[in-house]
């Protein structure tokens, strides 16, 4: 759950801490460029496409989850899918030392993307992993994990936290870490026993 749908709830929570010094930065940035400030309505259509490069994002990912699952594997599906965080990490981190909030949301949509990926196929992987008696707590788990992602990105916004004006890009980078923690277990954990059936035809290994 730590690098499926905790980073949904994570990352819809992370971005409304730092929503004004994101807004300054844009202005400072587009002022250094061209000389010239941004309105106050261009500042908020800029905004706009950053917030909504999530849900596109996750729109895309929620396409490309499917055949994902078919193709890799529900196991290595999401493995995969923390490359899209590490990217997403990586622009959002350097994006002010690159003087270009373009990088945000680019960010926004890889980390969107993964989101789409993983709010499907991780739910996927535990119902068809989890034993018969345990199947509906199982699968309960990834409601628990997007809610606690959500309370989690809400307490390291604090201000006193990463929610600062100075520490803003390390917020937006700091979803790296549950996607980090999901490459160093998940190898260990087993593959969905009906994908390794039904798509594969491997009774060996499903048994």
């Amino acid at each position: 759950g730590i690098g499926g749908t905790f980073q949904y709830g994570y990352n819809i929570s992370i971005i409304n801490a730092p929503a004004s010094y994101i807004q300054t930065f844009m202005n400072t940035t587009w002022l250094e460029r061209v000389g010239v400030p941004l309105e106050s309505n261009v500042i908020l259509l800029l905004w706009s496409f950053t917030v909504s490069a999530y849900p596109l994002g996750g729109l895309t990912g929620a396409v490309v989850a499917g055949p994902m699952a078919i193709m890799l594997g529900r196991k290595m599906s999401l493995l995969l899918n923390n490359i899209f965080v590490i990217i997403a990490a990586t622009l959002s981190g350097f994006s002010r030392m690159a003087k270009s909030f373009e990088m945000i949301m680019l960010s926004r949509f890889f980390t969107g993307v993964n989101a789409g990926v993983s709010m499907n196929i991780q739910p996927m992987y535990l119902a068809e992993s989890a034993p018969k008696k345990l199947r509906g707590a199982v699968a309960l788990t990834s409601a628990s994990f997007t809610a606690l992602g959500l309370v989690l990105g809400q307490v390291v916004g604090l201000r006193e936290l990463l929610g600062g004006e100075e520490s803003w890009p390390f917020l937006l980078a700091s979803n790296v870490v549950p996607a980090l923690i999901q490459l160093t277990a998940l190898p260990w954990f087993p593959e969905s026993p009906r994908y390794l059936l039904i798509d594969r035809g491997d009774k060996e290994s499903c048994i």
